[in-house]
């Protein structure tokens, strides 16, 4: 791994999927080489690099990509955050997907380009949050999860054992 040289244009893509891929089956090693090698520049590359970070317990790492992906999402939000779909207002989901959000556990899932912005966003901040409090960064957790509206139980759970 770490060895093999950087790619570009298409084989960045494929390297991009294949990162997902991996992701999916927990294979972190893996998945994290291919985003190192994409060269993406992007909010969901940044995420998905952080994502395998956290699962092999390199906090401060995917602290400081979480960071960096929150601020290429907000900096160009749509064109050029590296999110092909901006916010847009939408339907809510049913109630039984909605509860079932609230009450999982923090998401394994990657983060796609074609993600909306705003589920972009709650990704990077569930994550962030969780990372913080590995880092006993106790304050942003309270904030993180006040900011998505102490919706997500794992985020309260959190907030239990810091109070």
């Amino acid at each position: 791994m770490g060895g093999a040289p950087s790619t570009a244009g298409a084989d960045s893509g494929r390297l991009f999927a294949a990162g997902v891929t991996y992701i999916c089956c927990g294979a972190w090693p893996l998945a994290y080489d291919c985003f190192t090698r994409s060269t993406r520049e992007d909010a969901p590359t940044r995420y998905n690099l952080a994502l395998c970070c956290f699962h092999v317990g390199w906090h401060e790492e995917s602290y400081r990509l979480l960071a960096e992906a929150e601020r290429l999402l907000n900096d160009k939000p749509g064109k050029g955050s590296g999110l092909g779909i901006p916010s847009m207002p939408r339907l809510q989901p049913p109630e039984a997907f909605r509860r079932w959000d609230a009450a999982s556990e923090l998401p394994r899932c990657p983060l796609l380009p074609e993600t909306p912005r705003d589920d972009a966003l709650t990704l990077i901040l569930r994550l962030r949050a969780e990372v913080a409090f590995h880092l006993g960064r106790c304050e942003e957790v309270r904030t993180i999860a006040a900011r998505l509206g102490h919706r997500y139980e794992h985020l309260e759970n959190l907030l239990k054992t810091i109070d």
